[in-house]
């Protein structure tokens, strides 16, 4: 009986490993969630969520410069200036790995609020109206 209830541990205990192995060596930018992304000249941030691959959204805006396709702000913002792109990975900032859910929209608001405090923020269609708790989270930002 105990070297059953032995293998049945061993067997959850390599699951658990196997599977925290397997998340760590995937790529950031193939999950989902929040992320944000600065402009390379004016270092101004958009910040949004999605429930595809960061780095298929990230392409999607690419496109979207490409062809002079103003569906997102950012990408309106970079048109407007004349200004080009960088890499993905110097412009795009995981903010929260997640799925889509009260967790993103939450983190979301936050960090837009946030930018939208300190001015430099890209999201005009989001400004973020005074929120306590938003409020008492900055204060104690270290």
């Amino acid at each position: 009986m105990s070297t059953w209830i032995f293998r049945g541990v061993l067997m959850v205990f390599s699951r658990v490993v196997e599977g925290s192995l397997g998340s760590s060596t995937q790529c950031k930018y193939d999950k989902s969630g929040v992320y944000q992304l600065t402009c390379p000249h004016c270092k101004m941030t958009y910040t949004r969520q999605t429930g595809r691959p960061f780095k298929t959204r990230f392409q999607e805006h690419m496109r979207n410069l490409k062809y002079n396709n103003r569906r997102s702000t950012f990408i309106q913002h970079l048109l407007e200036k004349g200004q080009a792109t960088g890499k993905m990975e110097e412009i795009m900032k995981i903010i929260h790995v997640t799925r889509k859910g009260r967790m993103p929209n939450t983190s979301e608001s936050f960090h837009i609020y946030k930018e939208t405090k300190a001015i430099n923020q890209i999201n005009n269609k989001l400004m973020a109206k005074r929120n306590e708790i938003f409020e008492t989270l900055l204060q104690h930002d270290p």
